[in-house]
């Protein structure tokens, strides 16, 4: 899932929690299971990994960072509009719990930069959850129809919000 999807998602559920411990966890798990659901990205960073031309590679990454930067960029004004017109009353929980929904794909992309075996075990859990399964049991979709549907589900979530 895009970072947007996740801080919605962590947003969601953090305006509805009292503690900061339970809504750091519960935003974690959430994040596990919401990789489950097919979302189009799986092939993005495969498209750089597994090319051997050099300047196919160089290309893939820049649109991988490109993907990347933009949909940071679209959830942070994401998260400062839902500050701006939300009341949230237990600001710590909220902000943990959105935390604990980002917190996946930051120790992924710390381990790409690092490979550091500490971090090993949470890259292979996060991927056990984000392409296992998903790859295993129903497949994935293009990633113009995970941007679409992601973008449903943001509005949804807005809504619960």
């Amino acid at each position: 899932m895009t970072t947007t999807v996740h801080v919605a998602v962590g947003t969601a559920i953090g305006a509805q929690m009292g503690s900061p411990i339970l809504g750091f966890f519960i935003g974690l798990i959430a994040h596990l299971l919401v990789d489950i659901i097919p979302h189009g990205d799986t092939k993005l960073s495969e498209n750089y990994r597994h090319k051997t031309d050099k300047k196919a590679k160089v290309k893939a990454k820049k649109i991988g960072y490109l993907y990347v930067i933009l949909d940071i960029i679209i959830a942070f004004y994401l998260l400062l509009t839902v500050l701006n017109v939300v009341e949230i009353n237990h600001m710590a929980a909220f902000t943990a719990t959105i935390a604990g929904s980002v917190l996946p794909d930051l120790l992924v992309v710390l381990y790409d930069i690092t490979k550091s075996k500490y971090l090993k075990w949470f890259f292979d859990l996060h991927f056990f959850f984000h392409d296992k399964i998903l790859a295993k049991h129903i497949g994935d979709m293009k990633l113009w129809q995970g941007i679409t549907y992601q973008s449903i589900l943001v509005i949804i979530l807005l809504q619960i919000i």
